[in-house]
């Protein structure tokens, strides 16, 4: 994943809007009086962190941040702490910026809640300093500091779970591992203006959708084993004379607790019904949402488990399948679970049947007839009179993954050769001879090769480079 930048434009200096348009992120209150810690200056501290994503297209500058807290009724807040982050494995991760005691600069009623004598308050701070954010996520941090002398705790007032934005938020004392077994969303709104980065999407074809249908919870495939973690796969199709450009897949979480931080997904190839080689693998991934799904009985378990769908984004670059049988391995990271599973179906569903592996992949274990309830999302495009076969121009062209020169073989007179990125950009590189590429400079990742011929024909294909 390519860094994602930021830029500090202090205030009082420049007035910036060519073009920007005021917008926000963040979610909004259900009224419900819950709320998570976030006190410091006191026996503890205590922070919580939110997600917010800024989408395709748009650079995002952020001037202000409104946070909904619970506090006494008529007791000021002394300041607030507050830190943007990187996502790093769907957690908060390395600081881009914090601003230390901040005062608020307003203070909105929004409830009561006369049970514990307190209220709830949008209370906005402006940021001494504007922080802009390319296209990604990102995490917001908070922290609070009674005024001397209360005791009353702060909370970070929290949505409804059945409101869904991003990833679950997250929570933390002092120095300890983020955390949270909460399915929902801390209340906030980060502010400023939105500018279009110049970007342009990539044609990569019409939309495509294909499910594993949910029906009732009755079986699921479980990832966890006395010995460890258990790796489960299931299928999906790309049809004949089709490219897809995989860009979503959410599968249904069956979780008690915590459920996972994250997970390693890997897409295999199919052999004979079951899974192959692996032939793309993101390791620590985070999801890109999790959406509460609400609690269910499960045979076998005492308590309700909590219906999770959990979805990872491969916008950033689309994974290009030709036509065949798929996999998607997940292996996950678990946290604060006993319970953490893939639900299942007995109804039809796509491709071949499920199966689980007890030792990394070396081996797998089918579950007959049991498909898992999953969907994919991407592109679909026709390959039908849009190339010439590679046979038919006896193209060869390795290593694949390459780290430095990639060797081309071909009969043919080669009259152009164009390297693009997954985002429809040429990029550089060397041209070591008619038939070499140097790409030891290019960054890792996939990368599009468009050979032109001499007979006027032309030949396109992927390449990784590591």
């Amino acid at each position: 994943m390519r860094k994602k930048l930021f830029t500090i434009l202090f205030f009082g200096t420049t007035a910036f809007s060519f073009g920007q348009g005021t917008c926000s992120f963040g979610t909004t209150s259900d009224n419900t009086t819950g709320a998570e810690n976030v006190t410091i200056g006191v026996d503890y501290e205590a922070a919580g962190a939110a997600d917010f994503d800024v989408p395709f297209g748009s650079t995002f500058t952020a001037s202000t941040v409104t946070f909904n807290l619970t506090k006494g009724t008529l007791v000021p807040l002394q300041y607030l702490n507050v830190s943007f982050r990187e996502e790093e494995n769907g957690l908060p991760g390395a600081e881009i910026i914090t601003f230390n005691e901040l005062i608020p600069t307003s203070e909105i009623f929004v409830y009561g809640i006369p049970e514990v004598n307190q209220n709830c308050y949008a209370i906005t701070v402006d940021l001494p300093s504007s922080v802009t954010f390319e296209k990604g996520r990102y995490f917001v941090q908070l922290s609070a500091a009674p005024a001397p002398g209360d005791n009353t705790p702060i909370g970070w007032e929290i949505t409804l779970e059945e409101q869904a934005y991003g990833v679950f938020d997250y929570i933390r004392f002092d120095d300890e591992p983020w955390g949270g077994t909460g399915y929902y969303n801390k209340v906030f709104q980060v502010t400023g203006t939105c500018a279009d980065s110049g970007e342009v999407q990539p044609d990569y074809g019409d939309a495509c959708h294909q499910e594993n249908s949910p029906s009732e919870i009755e079986t699921a495939a479980t990832f966890l084993s006395p010995d460890g973690i258990v790796s489960v796969a299931d299928d999906f199709v790309v049809e004949p004379n089709t490219t897809f450009y995989l860009t979503k897949f959410t599968m249904h979480s069956l979780l008690l607790g915590g459920g996972l931080y994250n997970a390693t997904i890997n897409i295999r190839s199919e052999v004979n019904g079951a899974p192959g080689q692996v032939l793309h693998s993101y390791v620590n991934k985070g999801p890109s949402t999790e959406d509460y799904n609400g609690y269910t009985p499960f045979p076998g378990m005492i308590f309700d488990v909590v219906s999770v769908l959990t979805s990872f984004s491969f916008e950033d670059a689309p994974i290009m399948l030709t036509e065949g049988n798929y996999f998607i391995e997940v292996i996950p990271t678990p946290y604060a679970t006993d319970f953490l599973a893939w639900q299942g179906t007995w109804q039809p569903g796509i491709g071949f049947s499920s199966y689980s592996s007890f030792d990394q992949g070396e081996s797998w274990q089918i579950h007959d007839d049991l498909n898992l309830v999953l969907s994919v999302d991407g592109f679909c495009s026709s390959t039908l009179g849009t190339q010439t076969p590679v046979t038919a121009i006896n193209l060869k062209y390795f290593p694949n993954p390459v780290k430095d020169i990639l060797h081309i073989e071909t009969d043919m007179q080669i009259n152009n050769i164009a390297v693009y990125n997954m985002e429809g950009r040429e990029v550089s590189f060397t041209k070591v001879s008619e038939k070499n590429i140097d790409m030891q400079k290019l960054s890792s990742g996939i990368y599009m090769v468009k050979m032109q011929f001499g007979n006027g024909n032309s030949e396109t294909f992927k390449v990784i480079k590591e």
